[in-house]
């Protein structure tokens, strides 16, 4: 089955819902590859003149599986975001990790989480 690709205007109404949510540190769900995802975007920009995020993946189905960490299950992903499908934000709580190597997902940097200061709790 051939993922879908989403219309121009559809992949960015994505691609803001995904930047609201990297600056709200606030998860969504996805579908990506036919799979549903549970996704926080941490990077958002262009590589190749293209759309792309950087997601910690903290659940849901994947191709090559999650692993699973102390903290729990999840992984760091690159994704297209005009692959990216039935986007939608979430309720619970941001997901990360550490990046262990600079990330090379993203060329042109519109949006990364780490450049943004966290806000202080209520």
């Amino acid at each position: 089955m051939t993922p879908q690709r989403a219309g121009a205007k559809a992949v960015i109404e994505i691609y803001e819902v995904l930047r609201l949510a990297a600056a709200r540190r606030q998860a969504v769900t996805a579908i990506y590859d036919g799979l549903p995802r549970l996704l926080c975007p941490h990077v958002l920009g262009r590589k190749s003149g293209r759309l792309q995020a950087l997601f910690y993946q903290f659940g849901g189905g994947s191709n090559t599986g999650l692993p699973v960490t102390p903290e729990g299950m999840g992984d760091w992903r690159c994704l297209a975001v005009e692959k990216l499908s039935q986007v939608e934000l979430r309720a619970d709580g941001w997901h990360t990790e550490p990046r262990l190597r600079r990330q090379t997902c993203v060329d042109e940097v519109d949006f990364d989480v780490d450049d943004q200061p966290e806000e202080e709790p209520q």
